[in-house]
């Protein structure tokens, strides 16, 4: 287990540019995509070395292989519609979430990931916006890298929260147990209450970043097709229907239940995952506090531990200063 003043050191907000990485499942939805061309469009801040594809399973693709697959496919669009190619690598994670019973063998990214850890005595920042799968299989691969690491995770809900049922954490439960139990320096930036603040509209996206460079038109037209596609908009409001489960002391469905469609209902986006790397590059817009680490049961609750550990959890985003500089590093210069 790591020292305490080592963990303590890792979990201090970073001032300054930071090495990298960044673990998504790209192509679930459409918000991994806004927070890989942030990163790589912040190199005052971020040294972003790789990217790794990490494994997910929705209605979208067949199996956690196909996500993947796919996953690395959007990470190769996007790094080369922003010529960055030559110099940050795209890479294969997982084809499967990890399983309790199964001999562990490493996969390209988690191996990648243990090299980075070692190669340099600045720490490497992981910045984790999908299932945790890769990370945890490179510390179960090596465990003195949590000696030079810091995981910034967007998954999971406050702890407060009356569950932790949520889309990152679900998709591979065993590995965000796996990284909470580890003593890794953590900081988690929970989904509701915290990055469900970053909410966006079509309008705001079209005047903002619409015909200011070739990612702002794609990342735009990504969000307009989301939106507009009938099938996906029911299932991402439904998603956000059962996170919100638990939290009225009353029936949800006192009213009737919530018919989404473009009569009643004014649509905006939450772009969850541009709230780690936002985390990065001014830890003073993303409000954090050191707290326990709590277990994470297999029913998806939080559950107080004997020994303590610290993490970081965030508490509040500044929504106006985060989407200003993302709409600003995504702007042909």
């Amino acid at each position: 287990m790591i020292e305490k003043s080592r963990k303590i050191e890792l979990l201090t907000p970073p001032i300054g540019k930071v090495r990298a990485i960044l673990d998504t499942d790209a192509f679930n939805e459409v918000d991994d995509q806004f927070a890989l061309a942030y990163a790589l469009n912040s190199p005052d801040k971020i040294n972003l070395e790789a990217v790794y594809a990490a494994p997910f399973f929705n209605g979208k693709v067949a199996n956690e292989k196909e996500g993947m697959e796919k996953s690395y496919e959007e990470i190769q669009r996007i790094i080369t519609m922003l010529n960055r190619t030559d110099d940050v690598k795209a890479i294969r994670g997982a084809t499967e979430i990890l399983k309790e019973t199964a001999e562990l063998s490493g996969n390209e990214a988690a191996c990648d990931m243990v090299n980075r850890a070692k190669i340099s005595s600045d720490p490497l920042y992981i910045i984790s916006i999908g299932a945790l799968t890769n990370v945890a299989t490179a510390i179960m691969l090596d465990p003195s890298i949590l000696f030079n690491i810091v995981i910034v995770w967007l998954g999971g809900h406050p702890h407060y929260w009356p569950h932790t049922w949520e889309f990152n954490l679900k998709g591979d439960v065993r590995a965000a147990q796996v990284v909470f139990d580890s003593g890794a320096a953590l900081i988690q930036i929970p989904c509701m209450g915290v990055a469900s603040n970053l909410t966006t509209t079509e309008y705001e996206l079209l005047h903002c970043l619409m015909g200011k460079s070739k990612i702002g038109s794609y990342l735009t037209e990504l969000i307009c097709a989301f939106s507009h596609e009938d099938s996906f908009y029911k299932e991402y409001n439904g998603i956000v229907d059962k996170y919100l489960r638990g939290t009225a002391d009353y029936d949800d469905n006192l009213m009737g239940k919530p018919v989404y469609s473009s009569d009643n209902y004014a649509y905006s986006k939450i772009i969850w995952d541009i709230a780690a790397v936002a985390y990065l590059i001014n830890p003073t817009w993303v409000h954090t506090s050191l707290v326990d680490t709590p277990e994470i049961t297999a029913d998806f609750q939080y559950k107080e531990r004997t020994k303590k550990i610290p993490m970081r959890i965030g508490n509040y985003i500044k929504r106006d200063c985060v989407f200003g500089d993302l709409f600003h590093a995504l702007r042909d210069k």
